[in-house]
Order: C-alpha cells, then structure tokens, then sequence
C-alpha cells in the first residue's frame, strides 16, 4: 500500500511499541494466578499476549482453584500494573517520534487491547498524555487486535479514511489489525523480525518515515 498523501493521523500501539511492558504484564497476572491457585508458566502465557482482558479471563477463569470474577481480575491485574510501572521501560525511540510529529501538528492516538485505566498510566508514565488526542481500549470495540476493529475505529473517530491514517506497531497480532483496517502499517520491534504485514519495518527513529510528513 502506497500513501498518495501525507498521512492525516498516526496511532500508536503501546505495549511493546512505546514501553517495554510485556514481561510486566505477564508478572501481574502471574502473580494474580498465584493467589487464585492456578500457576501460570511462561510458556503458557504465550497463549495470552496480545488479548483483551476479557479474552484473557476467557481463558484463565475455568483454570482457577480459588473463584473470582472478570471484574475482580481486571480491577486486581490493572492495580497492580499501576503500582510496577517505571518510567525506564519507555522505548526512547518511539516516544521521540511521538514528541516529534507532535511538534509537526499532526494528530496522534492511542490504540490498544489494554484497559483504559492502564492505557492512561502508560501514557502520563511516558510523558504522553496529553500529546494523545484520544485513544482506543480493548473495551471499546466488538473485537480487539487482531481483528481490524481498533483500527477502525480510531479512524472514524480521527475523521479520516483508514487509508489516510499511519499505525505503528510491533507485533505480528497488532500489524495484523491495522493491515485488515487498511491503514499504512509501520513495524518498529524491538528486536528485528519478519513482519510481512507491515508496509515497512524500522530500527530507530532516523528510519521512521518522516519524508511522508
């Protein structure tokens, strides 16, 4: 996909892409297992990456020992998140380019899995609040990443054609998302990969696309 324009809007995937926090996501709930009686290795949280909580709770709810709720899990794990988050897990890179386009006038969004609550910790933790002009939670939509629904919808709310809109991601399920949506997809991993999806994939900010802006 080529763009004929410069595009109108950037979205910005969080975990992964603007802050290293998928080891932490995976500590949290661990831990949270861990109370409810159910251990949660790494390997089998493999099978949770890149869900929404609900989807997450689909899963792990009928292998607990010790009942509880999804309301009880998602408030519990979304606490916690809170209280571990450390401004040193940001992703310098991505959170320049943010800054950057920022200064450039070019409206930018949030679109993630996540839960709203943590959405904002991540980004006030990161300086990027208030850069955000709104974003996108697993909550929000019929259908998380990598279903194009986010996406989607952070178009519609943007103003714009899914195909005037730029997506960063760095994972295989949220590039799948923005390339259903029709978005221009930008990869920026944090350790190279194969990601045939993306329209182009980056290693630090001089690779960033600005010649589009």
């Amino acid at each position: 996909m080529k763009l004929a324009h410069p595009p109108k809007a950037v979205f910005w995937d969080i975990d992964g892409t603007l802050i290293t926090t998928e080891g932490l996501h995976f500590e949290v709930i661990r831990d949270w297992c861990a109370v409810h009686g159910h251990m949660l290795t790494a390997d089998a949280n493999a099978q949770l990456l890149g869900k929404t909580m609900p989807e997450k709770w689909t899963i792990l709810g009928p292998r607990l020992a010790v009942l509880s709720t999804e309301e009880a899990f998602r408030e519990d794990c979304a606490r916690m998140y809170m209280d571990r988050l450390r401004p040193d897990m940001m992703r310098s890179g991505p959170v320049n380019a943010v800054r950057r386009l920022h200064e450039l006038g070019v409206p930018q969004a949030a679109v993630s899995n996540g839960e709203a609550p943590v959405i904002e910790a991540n980004l006030r933790v990161l300086g990027l609040w208030e850069l955000m002009r709104f974003t996108v939670c697993g909550n929000d939509v019929a259908f998380g990443k990598p279903a194009p629904d986010p996406y989607l919808e952070a178009a519609r709310r943007a103003g714009f054609a899914p195909g005037q809109c730029l997506a960063v991601e760095d994972s295989p399920v949220g590039i799948a998302s923005a390339a259903r949506a029709g978005l221009f997809v930008v990869a920026w991993p944090e350790e190279d990969l194969a990601l045939a999806e993306a329209e182009l994939v980056v290693s630090d900010e001089r690779g960033f696309p600005w010649e589009l802006f």
